[in-house]
């Protein structure tokens, strides 16, 4: 399993294994992921997450052996700039340097990853920090402290939802890796047709807690979405009523059904989502609507690639909403603290 933090968190907690914790905190140049990736190394040889291409997470776990059920942290750095086998490993060519954190999942951290975990199902972004020098840990989430004394941390107010926004810093001569961590994107799909079972799927696979809305009860069933975390069943009106939507959550509209969509456009003209997206051209939604698109709507939805099908239709509107999520368009700013 590679996933998001949320996921690889959850999942570790589920296998009830011992684990080595290992995270990417500091990157020079370029390397196949950024500061702020996670993964786990299992005491029975399985991994959670990925933290390079597969270039480092042998030797990683080769060195996880050593660490764990001892307590231990351990800083690994890989020099994968080489093109030639005279570097690190094979010559990975990546142009960078990676620094990788390991730490023995011991019990006091199996404690906090369970805080981690708790924070995240309800739905609060939570500050990590991690001392390089020893175990201190601090955590944050709404003024609620883990462990440790809490360093004055960053405001998010102003901050781009899911913002990484990780690295190494210094404080009184001490090294400490922080990050914000965020909780699973919810992502409302209106419309349980077949074509909304490969957008979900796909959704679900990177990191999205897909609710599938529709009032017709025989298509919201696991066999058509296994991987949906809610079925929401019902009249349109009892849903939009029911569903209570926020700054960090992302809407899509597939129902293909014309009075059904302009029910739910008039709730979401009211509302402030992270993403709303419409299936159909801009030709139908400009009767919808009165020959107006308005900014906040994706219409049409997804990335301008000749999308044709479910499954490529599916690719470009998780792209488009991929590029929302990590800040590549103007997103609304959040107000947590």
């Amino acid at each position: 399993m590679m996933g998001t933090i949320p996921q690889v968190v959850d999942e570790l907690i589920k296998s009830g294994q011992a684990a080595v914790f290992a995270a990417v905190i500091h990157v020079e140049g370029s390397a196949y992921r950024k500061e702020g990736a996670w993964m786990f190394f299992l005491e029975d040889g399985g991994r959670i997450g990925l933290l390079s291409g597969g270039c480092l997470e042998y030797d990683l776990q080769c060195r996880a052996k050593d660490i764990i059920h001892t307590g231990g942290v351990k800083i690994c750095e890989f020099d994968l700039r080489a093109e030639d086998d005279l570097g690190w490993g094979r010559g990975a060519g990546c142009n960078g340097i990676v620094t990788v954190l390991l730490r023995d999942v011991d019990v006091a951290f199996k404690e906090s990853l369970l805080f981690l975990n708790e924070q995240l199902k309800q739905g609060r972004p939570v500050y990590f920090q991690q001392a390089l020098e020893n175990d201190l840990l601090y955590y944050f989430s709404n003024g609620t402290t883990q462990s440790g004394t809490l360093p004055k941390v960053d405001s998010i107010k102003h901050m781009h939802p899911f913002q990484c926004s990780a690295g190494r810093k210094w404080r009184n001569d001490k090294a400490f890796y922080h990050q914000w961590i965020w909780p699973a994107s919810s992502l409302y799909l209106f419309g349980a047709g077949a074509d909304a079972r490969p957008f979900a799927a796909l959704a679900s696979s990177v990191g999205y807690a897909v609710h599938i809305c529709d009032w017709r009860e025989s298509l919201c069933t696991k066999e058509h979405f296994p991987d949906a975390a809610s079925f929401q069943i019902g009249s349109i009106n009892e849903l939009l009523h029911r569903i209570t939507f926020t700054k960090l959550d992302s809407v899509v509209i597939m129902t293909h059904d014309f009075q059904v969509d302009q029910q739910i456009l008039r709730v979401l003209q009211k509302e402030n989502v992270l993403y709303a997206g419409l299936l159909g051209s801009k030709k139908r939604t400009r009767r919808l609507l009165g020959n107006t698109i308005p900014d906040w709507l994706h219409s049409p939805i997804g990335l301008s690639i000749g999308a044709e099908g479910p499954e490529e239709i599916a690719v470009s509107i998780i792209a488009e909403m991929i590029s929302i999520r990590k800040g590549s368009e103007i997103c609304p700013s959040l107000a947590f603290i």
